[in-house]
């Protein structure tokens, strides 16, 4: 009788033995999406800074691979998508929170390219950017990475509608002096 529940337990036992595949990692690639046209978002830079009431600050900087952050000369280059959320004041050091387009406090806007090589002293013109008018934004920071979700409106000065916009964001979010 031993050996039957024993042989039962193995025969059980393997039935239920699972593997984890590619197919069980639940990662998504972080992105953007104004309209129907989408554009990959690759790494994340914020700059924190304490308000006089013990208040903070905070200024976020999603962009594309094409675009690098020099700290030691503090300046982009390259191009790319470049999505700015700017928080000011809020109450947590982390930032982390859900925020809406009520709270006068939060501004996102997005540039679908940003060209830091040819912007600035005469060289081009303003980018197209996109203000999100309504939007509701969720951030989640834990140590060096962060997830930021944002759904809503954006308009330009071109634009006599509101274009849906998406941005999801999973990734380091360095810290910077950011200027």
């Amino acid at each position: 009788m031993k050996k039957v529940i024993l042989f039962a337990f193995l025969i059980l036992s393997s039935l239920s033995i699972t593997s984890c595949s590619d197919d069980d990692n639940n990662t998504r690639e972080s992105y953007a999406k104004l309209n129907d046209e989408s554009y990959s978002l690759k790494t994340g830079l914020y700059y924190s800074a304490t308000n006089n009431d013990g208040t903070y600050e905070s200024l976020l900087i999603i962009h594309s691979e094409g675009i690098t952050y020099d700290e030691v000369n503090d300046e982009f280059s390259g191009q790319g998508s470049l999505a700015v959320i700017e928080i000011d004041p809020h109450a947590l050091e982390d930032f982390s929170g859900n925020y809406t387009h009520v709270d006068n406090n939060v501004g996102i806007v997005f540039y679908p390219l940003y060209d830091f090589d040819n912007s600035g002293n005469g060289r081009a013109t303003t980018p197209e950017y996109y203000d999100l008018d309504t939007f509701s934004l969720s951030i989640a920071k834990n140590g060096d990475t962060a997830t930021i979700n944002v759904s809503g409106e954006a308009t330009n000065e071109d634009t006599t509608t509101a274009l849906p916009f998406e941005m999801y964001y999973n990734g380091n979010l360095t810290f910077s002096l950011i200027d």
